[in-house]
């Protein structure tokens, strides 16, 4: 993989980050345990950088920088069915759009305010338009709006031509990022509150044991971080499958240590740790979690070795 950016792809992710540097100013704490900017769906649809994934020039690894860059700000905004779902596969159906595993009755992020869902079952892709009245909205500890559908077999769902396989993998890579980034966000903050805070006369990230385990983190977050882009380099389902197999697997690890050097503070709605550890814990048992993407990873790399 070469591990730098063309020109293309850079003037992108630039233009990303002046977006998520404004908008990180502009986050309002203390008053919900997520935050939908409306001022910031608008900037990145101003540009046109969702669809940078369709593009030859910048394609999906672009697309997934992008969301490792957007899932740090403290806002949410909907990420992997706008950033690679949909350019890729299904231009067609309109954004904001939740993607419904299985089940159309289940709960699912994104679903308060979508207007489309998708649901995949085995081999099938359907989709449907939403309108406010087919969502109910649900009391959720995490980061995200949660909805379900109220009469999910009512709507008028349409058959997509798209390979079910193929939109595993590129959520994979998207919910791999996402993690990535949100633990990212939360360690640069804790490292700021050890570097910061004091005890005993000294800041507590002098002591060694903080150091040690703000190491690890470290190492884990940015392990999710090459994975994914890797597995959006290599459009392999074994890459898709690992990267968020170690995305899901170091979570519990990273969320516990980010919480336990910040302390209390770190749940308050005053300071925005807990939104990106809120997401985190629900997307970690995306596709199953990480034992599923393990027996996915085998699967694929043996499909691959019997086919060589």
């Amino acid at each position: 993989m070469n591990l730098d950016f063309n020109p293309d792809q850079r003037a992108l992710l630039d233009a990303v980050e002046r977006i998520a540097q404004h908008h990180e100013g502009l986050a309002v704490l203390g008053k919900s345990h997520y935050e939908i900017s409306s001022s910031l769906q608008a900037d990145l649809d101003g540009v046109g950088i969702f669809e940078a994934a369709s593009i030859d020039e910048l394609g999906p690894v672009a697309a997934t920088a992008m969301i490792l860059r957007l899932a740090r700000l403290p806002q949410c905004v909907e990420l992997v069915a706008s950033a690679l779902v949909l350019p890729l596969l299904a231009p067609e159906v309109p954004r904001t759009c939740a993607v419904l595993w299985d089940h159309r009755e289940r709960p699912a992020r994104w679903l308060p305010g979508a207007r489309a869902a998708i649901c995949v079952r085995g081999d099938s892709v359907q989709w449907t338009a939403l309108d406010n009245s087919d969502v109910a909205q649900v009391d959720s500890p995490y980061g995200y709006p949660v909805g379900r559908l109220t009469a999910a077999d009512a709507l008028a769902w349409q058959t997509l031509d798209v390979d079910a396989n193929e939109l595993r993998r590129l959520w994979r890579i998207g919910v791999a990022a996402e993690i990535a980034g949100c633990l990212d966000a939360g360690l640069q903050t804790v490292v700021t509150h050890v570097r910061d805070r004091r005890q005993f006369g000294r800041p507590l990230g002098a002591f060694q044991a903080i150091q040690h385990r703000l190491a690890g983190a470290a190492v884990q977050v940015e392990a999710a971080r090459w994975l994914a882009l890797q597995a959006a380099h290599s459009a392999s389902h074994a890459d898709a499958a690992s990267a968020l197999a170690h995305a899901q697997q170091c979570t519990s690890t990273v969320v516990y240590d980010l919480h336990q050097f910040m302390g209390a503070m770190g749940l308050t709605l005053e300071h925005p740790l807990h939104r990106w550890t809120t997401r985190v814990k629900m997307l970690r048992a995306d596709l199953g979690g990480a034992h599923a993407q393990q027996l996915a990873l085998a699967a694929a790399t043996w499909a691959t070795e019997a086919s060589a």
